[in-house]
């Protein structure tokens, strides 16, 4: 393996302070650790800054939460891919980008709904709408981003199509509930009716049981998922959170989210009221508190209203080991708190742009050391960057959706647990690649961009047949996500890590390569 990673890319990074022998000697262990280190810093400057600028956004410009949540929010969740993929086409003149952005959608389809079927306290009862039409636009997008893939290069025409197919999801999300209803309407018996005789999880009163079904069906409380669900890692690490335990306080968070959910669904299919302000859930209430009348984030309010808009606080925690996580993730914090305003402040909303544009920034400065960091990781140890995309960023920019699709599907929202994962990969693959394409064709006097690599384009085959596996295998279980099948999964998404890096290194030939 070592000859053939001998040359590996340079790319435009500065001039590391240790030489190359000074990290295989030991020294790799600081870039290692810096490397992780950004992973925590992007999920706090999206889940704390970027997020919350997004829905003053949203609510400023009067969108729709169906629109809101296919597009503003999905950009806050894949804003790292995002930025991976920019630095791979302009710093690091590799496919780090696109192999990032595969990784990482292999480990939401695979891993992420694995873990779900895995630590969930009761078999996920799953609808069929809200999967079939994530899935349907993205596999016409990886179908398109194959085909162009074909000649290892992406003109602008390309680009611009992908792009378009993004523009055609988020304006089939517009009218996204009138379609459900027309097309569940020619069923005398749909799928989604099903989920009343469904097992019922302990502890849950009638009235979330009957809750549950609507949230599942309604197209604009399915769009909530991004906004609603992404705790925040420096919420999670300050109070030191299991996510995967019955008790504590990620419990009573979750509930919470389920009950301000609850309430939205009952809001929208009440009133019909579109470009409401989409809540964020970053500071969301840690103490259970009754649920009340009253619409999220309206003037009748409640405590629970009251806490969620709650801006950073760097407050001293009162415990030993709180204090340590504290000062671990201050220097992450504070500069992030000193240059950019909390828009979730009342005083600070109006600064929304600044807002907006700050944490844009802070997010290319972090997703610069991250990929930086990662190149000499892998240079260390002769992996090529596509390779330390597919793997060990794939996985680091998509740890916070981990761990809150997990708390999602242990509150028994399957639908929304499986929908984020797919889902959050449209924006990947029809923005997050294509966007840097074009910016590329742009000034380049509309050159193509060199996509040329030994396994992508059989990684991306993979994903997709990975895809359809997963449609097929949940059909199969009769819309139930069963523990053989989250480890079935489990195997799969390792099966597909081993056979990308074989093909990356030529031990496999993909016979597309050039």
């Amino acid at each position: 393996m070592r000859s053939s990673h001998s040359e590996l890319n340079q790319g435009d990074y500065p001039t590391d302070y240790f030489s190359l022998e000074e990290r295989r000697q030991g020294f790799v262990v600081f870039h290692m650790f810096g490397m992780l280190y950004m992973f925590i810093s992007l999920a706090i400057v999206c889940d704390e800054f970027f997020v919350p600028a997004l829905t003053v956004i949203t609510e400023k410009l009067a969108i729709s939460d169906d629109v809101a949540g296919a597009t503003f929010m999905a950009a806050g969740g894949s804003a790292p891919e995002l930025f991976t993929s920019v630095i791979g086409v302009f710093v690091s003149h590799s496919n780090v980008g696109i192999g990032t952005i595969v990784g990482s959608a292999v480990f939401n389809i695979l891993f992420v709904i694995g873990m779900c079927a895995l630590f969930s306290k009761e078999v996920l009862h799953l609808t069929w709408w809200p999967l079939f039409r994530d899935v349907s636009f993205y596999i016409v997008g990886l179908l398109m981003l194959i085909y162009f893939f074909l000649d290892n290069q992406i003109t602008l025409g390309e680009s611009i199509a992908l792009l378009m197919c993004y523009v055609t999801y988020v304006t089939f999300m517009k009218f996204n509930s009138n379609v459900e209803q027309l097309i569940k309407g020619s069923f005398t018996n749909n799928q989604v009716d099903q989920l009343d005789s469904a097992p019922k999880a302990n502890g849950e009163d009638e009235n979330k049981l009957m809750a549950k079904p609507r949230l599942q069906r309604e197209g604009s409380c399915a769009s909530l998922h991004n906004s609603l669900m992404r705790n925040s890692i420096f919420q999670l690490m300050i109070h030191t959170l299991d996510p995967l335990s019955g008790e504590g306080r990620f419990k009573e968070k979750a509930s919470i989210l389920h009950k301000m959910a609850k309430k939205k669904c009952k809001e929208d299919t009440a009133n019909g009221v579109a470009g409401r302000r989409i809540p964020n859930s970053t500071n969301v209430a840690v103490e259970v508190t009754p649920p009340m009348n009253g619409s999220i984030g309206g003037n009748e309010g409640s405590e629970e209203d009251e806490d969620e808009d709650q801006p950073l606080s760097l407050a001293w925690p009162d415990t030993t080991r709180k204090q340590l996580t504290y000062l671990f993730i201050l220097p992450i914090v504070l500069p992030l708190w000193l240059t950019i305003p909390d828009v979730r402040r009342e005083s600070s909303t109006r600064f929304f742009p600044i807002t907006f544009l700050g944490s844009i920034c802070w997010i290319a400065f972090f997703s610069y050391l991250m990929v930086w960091w990662a190149h000499q990781v892998g240079e260390t140890f002769w992996i090529t960057e596509e390779i330390m995309g597919l793997t060990i960023l794939a996985a680091g920019t998509s740890i916070p959706d981990l761990i809150t699709s997990v708390i999602v599907a242990r509150k028994g929202l399957g639908d929304m647990a499986v929908s984020s994962s797919v889902g959050s990969n449209i924006f990947d693959i029809t923005v997050g690649l294509p966007f840097p394409w074009l910016i590329f064709n742009i000034l380049n006097d509309f050159q193509a961009v060199k996509v040329s690599s030994n396994g992508l384009f059989c990684a991306i085959v993979l994903l997709f047949l990975m895809l359809l596996f997963v449609i097929i295998s949940i059909a199969m279980c009769k819309w139930k996500m069963s523990k053989f099948l989250g480890l079935l999964m489990f195997l799969l998404y390792f099966v597909f890590l081993i056979v990308s890096v074989m093909l990356e290194d030529k031990v496999i030939i993909c016979p597309v390569s050039i």
